[in-house]
């Protein structure tokens, strides 16, 4: 079995390490893999939440855990074998030490993710136990202008202190995640987050993070009572042309494929759909799976 590294934050030259090995991966086949880069380039220097596999000084396999809302016990892995070192036990392997890592941080909800184009990912994921949850669209805006020009003078801005509790019940209501008694809602919490306001209240919010020339777009939310009224497709335009003044003309977001009005407002403003994840649920066990 080749070495496995459980990674305390990750320096500069494993960051460059996984780049070369998802560059490699998506030579041998079309992916677009959702490595979350802004979360792999800010990991807490305390923590695990990587596993790397070396054969030599080469990189052949990476799996990372990705904690998406710090306040919840919802874990979700993804990972790459590098094409020239696949069916040697390298991802199983990786897989046993993500599991373990959450089992040790009582994660409530595991959700493995695969693109649907891949069938060595999804078989493996059966194959351990997992059972299908979800599909989210992974989309794409590129062009040079938005769509939509904003009407209801909506303003955003970067989220500080004095929201977070309330940005975090936002998440709690629209994505369903699960918020403990007495959260400590840290400035790291909301950090690359703007909070959408009209006429001095809260009505929004949405996620901005970018790597080289893209833009990445998540955790768009209206409140509920607000949708339907237009403030949704303005915060979007608003962000997107931020990333437009910034010579940013390449932005991904990910909607639920059930969720029709979400993905025909992003189509409104330009975006198209690009891959599709599928995301798959383990239960929660004692067991190490694979």
């Amino acid at each position: 079995m080749k070495n496995i590294l459980s990674a305390k934050g990750l320096t500069d030259k494993q960051l460059e390490d996984i780049c070369k090995l998802e560059e490699a991966c998506g030579k041998y086949e079309p992916l677009h893999m959702k490595l979350n880069w802004d979360m792999l380039r800010t990991r807490p220097k305390d923590c695990i939440y990587d596993f790397l596999c070396y054969e030599e000084v080469e990189l052949v396999g990476f799996i990372g855990l990705y904690h998406i809302v710090q306040q919840s016990k919802e874990i979700e892995i993804t990972g790459m074998v590098h094409p020239a070192f696949r069916r040697k036990g390298i991802y199983t392997g990786l897989f046993k030490k993500a599991i373990e890592k959450c089992l040790e941080i009582n994660a409530e909800r595991i959700l493995l993710i695969s693109e649907h184009s891949t069938v060595s990912g999804s078989e493996f994921i059966k194959s351990v136990g997992a059972r299908y949850s979800f599909s989210e669209y992974g989309m794409k805006f590129q062009q040079a202008s938005v769509p939509f020009a904003s009407t209801y003078g909506i303003t955003l801005k970067r989220a500080d202190p004095s929201c977070f509790y309330e940005l975090g019940a936002l998440d709690s209501i629209c994505f369903g995640d699960i918020i403990e008694e007495g959260a400590d809602f840290s400035s790291d919490s909301f950090n690359s987050t703007l909070a959408a306001y009209l006429n001095g209240s809260l009505v929004g919010k949405i996620g901005l993070s970018r790597e080289n020339d893209e833009g990445y777009i998540f955790g768009f939310a209206v409140k509920p009572e607000l949708r339907g009224k237009g403030y949704g497709r303005e915060i979007l335009s608003l962000a997107l042309n931020q990333f437009l003044s910034e010579q940013i003309t390449t932005v991904f977001l990910e909607v639920a494929v059930e969720n029709e009005r979400a993905l025909n407002l992003y189509k409104s403003c330009g975006f198209k759909e690009d891959t599709v994840y599928d995301y798959y649920e383990l239960k929660k066990s004692g067991e190490i799976y694979g």
